[in-house]
């Protein structure tokens, strides 16, 4: 497991009670040494939208039980930066469309969206 899935792992605090088998969401708190802001940016550091692609994925495959990759960016939509110490819940929604896995999910900050995504998932290990 990689330092930056451990970092993730290590910042979950409470998770909602599902919905349903595709949907879930839980809070996270990445603390200022969390690895993700090193060097984004020295003396103002924000989340890098790869962390919080990579922080959605993460939180499918806990609740899926399976191990997933990222396959695609749909879309993504970055509103506001998220800081350190910040609550930040997120959100999932995944569905199948034209037989692909995608996942619908959104990040928030006291109760405001501060980013969007449409991810395309697909089960198993990224290729190398």
């Amino acid at each position: 497991m990689s330092a930056m899935r451990k970092g993730i792992d290590a910042s979950k605090l409470e998770a909602f009670a599902a919905t349903g088998t595709e949907t879930g969401a839980r809070r996270y708190r990445f603390g200022p040494g969390f690895i993700g802001f090193s060097g984004h940016f020295p003396g103002n550091p924000i989340l890098p939208a790869i962390v919080q692609i990579r922080a959605v994925v993460s939180l499918a495959e806990a609740e899926s039980g399976k191990t997933l990759r990222l396959a695609a960016v749909r879309s993504a939509k970055f509103l506001s930066p998220i800081r350190p110490d910040e609550d930040v819940w997120i959100r999932y929604r995944r569905r199948v469309d034209s037989g692909m896995d995608i996942c619908d999910a959104a990040l928030s900050v006291a109760e405001k969206t501060v980013a969007a995504f449409q991810l395309e998932l697909a089960e198993g290990e990224t290729p190398r």
